[in-house]
């Protein structure tokens, strides 16, 4: 693997477990639900949407151990064949929150998001491209 394929994975495997920590503060009680699920909830998130936060969490958290396997630190669990298409599905996903959280009515969400979004579109791409 590519020094920068490498580094793509490592900086999506940061990303994924800075947006856990997010949402696992969020599902805490942390008042940023203006960051979040359309900025409609300002404070604490009521007690449904925190569950769409502890789902958040968990896909985050798996997501950086798939990246943490594409960096070679952990064993991958998936056949290439497998890998690959994760790796596109994951590909898509940031695509598809760069979307959204582009269109949100939170400019609080829009202006957290979308960057973070954006780099984790170019990581996903350059693993999905190279592995």
């Amino acid at each position: 693997m590519t020094t920068l394929v490498t580094t793509a994975a490592l900086i999506q495997a940061l990303i994924s477990l800075g947006v856990a920590g997010f949402q696992i503060a969020v599902l805490s009680g942390a008042p940023w639900g203006e960051y979040t699920l359309g900025g409609q909830n300002p404070g604490k998130l009521p007690g449904q949407l925190r569950i769409a936060a502890a789902v958040s969490a968990i896909v985050m958290l798996a997501q950086c151990g798939h990246y943490l396997a594409q960096a070679g630190i952990l064993t991958p669990a998936l056949s290439p064949g497998q890998n690959t298409i994760v790796n596109w599905f994951w590909f898509g996903f940031a695509v598809l929150g760069l979307i959204v959280n582009s269109i949100s009515r939170s400019k609080k969400e829009r202006n957290l998001w979308v960057p973070v979004l954006l780099v984790s579109a170019i990581c996903t791409l350059i693993v999905a491209l190279n592995v």
